[in-house]
């Protein structure tokens, strides 16, 4: 009986640990960046609540593409339209210049954005 009550004891603390949800995304407020390999080495990437900078370090023009995914507080996506397929977006960088993206939220709840940076194709 004794060994009966402690395994339900045992087992009452497992379930009252998994009832919160396990979250992937980091915790805070700082924007997610994934560059792929081969450009992370050529790039600076700063990122702020409304726009991210970025910076060509090479001595040669560079066409980035880039994708961005809003998310709310919870990091549910969020999109404008729900059947919202975004294109890759392009743009190019001279040697050594600097460009910024102005980015505008695209619900009230959308607090925090993740950017994909890749080689335009």
């Amino acid at each position: 009986m004794k060994k009966l009550a402690l395994i339900a004891f045992f087992g009452l603390c497992l379930t009252a640990c998994s009832s919160k949800p396990v979250s992937y995304l980091p915790t805070g407020t700082q924007p997610i960046v994934n560059v792929e390999a081969p450009l992370s080495e050529l790039l600076d990437v700063n990122t702020e609540p409304l726009v991210f900078k970025v910076k060509n370090r090479t001595e040669q023009p560079l066409k980035v593409a880039y994708k961005l995914f809003w998310y709310d507080k919870e990091g549910v996506t969020q999109t404008r339209d729900p059947d919202d397929r975004s294109p890759w977006l392009n743009f190019w960088l001279e040697p050594k210049a600097n460009t910024e993206v102005p980015l505008t939220p695209p619900t009230a709840e959308s607090v925090n954005y993740r950017v994909y940076l890749r080689n335009a194709r």
